[in-house]
């Protein structure tokens, strides 16, 4: 406002502080629509970026309030430690609470095949369920 129309703010410095600043105001917008809706569904699959650390890319699935139409959207990548069923398990539910989702409308979850998400006994489904 004070530039007199001189401001084209393409430093990298402003362009990434614009990203995160509308990166956080999307996010924000998709955990209150998830803790307003009636109901939501887990999709979670882990995998190893380029620098080799392994990582959750969660996803959620809910009924919006208002219009109940069905909306799918990505939540975040979470870096995993313990890469067992049970320690998958905690890291989705962990970063589940830590959003303030209540984890009494969660009633479904979606992985990948491999047996460490969906095994019977010991993958992170049956932990959660």
């Amino acid at each position: 406002m004070n530039s007199g129309g001189r401001s084209m703010y393409t430093s990298s410095f402003i362009q990434n502080e614009l990203i995160n600043r509308f990166g956080h105001l999307i996010y924000s917008q998709i955990v209150t629509n998830v803790r307003k809706s009636i109901f939501y569904f887990v999709l979670a699959d882990e995998t190893t970026d380029i620098s080799q650390i392994d990582q959750f890319s969660l996803c959620v699935r809910y009924v919006e309030d208002q219009s109940y139409k069905i909306k799918e959207d990505f939540l975040t990548f979470v870096p995993v430690y313990d890469v067992t069923g049970a320690g998958l398990a905690n890291t989705v539910l962990e970063t589940l609470l830590s959003l303030g989702v209540d984890l009494k409308k969660m009633r479904g979850q979606g992985y990948d095949g491999a047996a460490t998400m969906r095994g019977q006994f010991r993958g992170v489904q049956a932990s959660i369920k």
